[in-house]
């Protein structure tokens, strides 16, 4: 029992004991927690249920529908290759990987996973890629992304090379690549003024052949599961020019509108 003094006076509050994920029970009831040391190694976080509603839901009887009309947070617990994807006290899906998924070391839980103050970025996210109204789970592997939709569909597409991260957009997911040894690492920019950094950003030209630009790009996205990743391309003082601004760390975004933010250490903006 804790006292909390307040300009209305003093209340008292009662500590149930500490929290825990839903995930953690659900491994103890599965009887899958593996006994190495790097099995205690786990993330976690609730994201709103209104998420991953399909903007043209109207059937709540449907499983997925009525599910993610329960009343508080979703959980999404993530250890080693496994996810749970728990709602209220109950396990609404498990996804199992082939591979683990890509850790950053410190974070601030959002209703997305892992950013840590440093840019490292989302490692698994909620995104809608396309006109697609269904709300898709992004995994950042390895050597490819794992996307599942609600109904456990899944799809794996590769990587070209290394991604340091991903971030939802309202028309596709973004992916930072990580800069490579003979790649230089910031390009020209000729806006040496915050307020002159905005920029137009916007995907490959239509008379640009697939997969052209993706190997010098830093930025590129995927506005389809079953299409290939497309470079990110700069307006810059009318000029249209391939995105290799691999010190430019994304640091937000948003999936409701096409916007994002991102600071440049070589620019201190």
């Amino acid at each position: 029992m804790e006292k909390i003094s307040s300009s209305i006076g003093v209340r008292r509050l009662t500590v149930l004991g500490e929290f825990k994920p839903f995930g953690l029970i659900a491994e103890a009831l599965d009887g899958k927690v593996a006994d190495d040391a790097a099995s205690d190694k786990y993330e976690y976080f609730l994201f709103d249920p209104e998420i991953t509603r399909g903007t043209d839901v109207e059937d709540s009887c449907d499983e997925v529908s009525s599910a993610l009309t329960n009343c508080g947070d979703n959980e999404l617990f993530i250890r080693g290759n496994r996810i749970i994807w728990s709602t209220g006290a109950r396990v609404f899906k498990r996804f199992t990987l082939g591979s683990p998924i890509v850790k950053a070391d410190s974070r601030v839980v959002l209703h997305c996973i892992a950013l840590d103050t440093y840019g490292v970025g989302f490692l698994v996210c909620w995104c809608r890629l396309g006109h697609t109204a269904e709300a898709l789970l992004c995994i950042l592997q390895i050597d490819c992304l794992t996307i599942y939709n609600t109904s456990g569909e899944v799809v794996s597409p590769p990587l070209s090379r290394a991604v340091s991260s991903i971030w939802p957009l309202p028309f596709g997911l973004l992916l930072q690549q990580e800069v490579e040894g003979n790649i230089p690492s910031r390009a020209p920019f000729s806006s040496t003024s915050p307020l002159l950094g905005a920029r137009d950003m916007f995907s490959a030209p239509s008379n640009m052949q697939k997969g052209e630009g993706t190997a010098a790009c830093s930025h590129l996205i995927l506005m389809d599961p079953l299409d290939e990743q497309e470079p990110i391309f700069v307006e810059d003082r009318g000029k249209s020019n391939i995105m290799k601004e691999y010190d430019e760390k994304t640091i937000w975004t948003s999936d409701r509108v096409p916007l994002m933010a991102s600071y440049n250490k070589g620019f201190f903006h």
